[in-house]
């Protein structure tokens, strides 16, 4: 029988009582990148949440008829978008890979 040690965990996965919920997998993965992309150094978190804040603001202060339908990990989306953007993380002209067959 070999001993195995358990798992290490990032302290956040197992004291946090109020862990972050996803209805899809995208919503999942927009977390992780987010969080992953910040504790790797490129942007410091703050930056991120300021632009959250920003994008979920915006959508407040937008008349009524033109918010469409609150989706917290939309605005998530987008404020990643904007930071990813804002310090350079990919190339200018970067190409999704699902629209790249469209593109020379």
């Amino acid at each position: 029988m070999t001993d195995v040690s358990p798992v290490k965990l990032h302290p956040s996965c197992v004291t946090d009582r109020n862990q972050p919920v996803f209805d899809e997998e995208w919503q999942r993965r927009a977390f992780g990148l987010a969080v992953a992309l910040s504790e790797f150094g490129h942007y410091p978190w703050v930056d991120f949440q300021q632009e959250l804040i920003t994008k979920i603001g915006a959508w407040e202060d937008a008349p009524t008829d033109a918010r469409g339908r609150w989706e917290y990990y939309e605005h998530w989306v987008a404020a990643l978008g904007a930071v990813v953007r804002e310090h350079g993380i990919l190339e200018d002209g970067y190409v999704n890979p699902e629209d790249r067959d469209s593109h020379p």
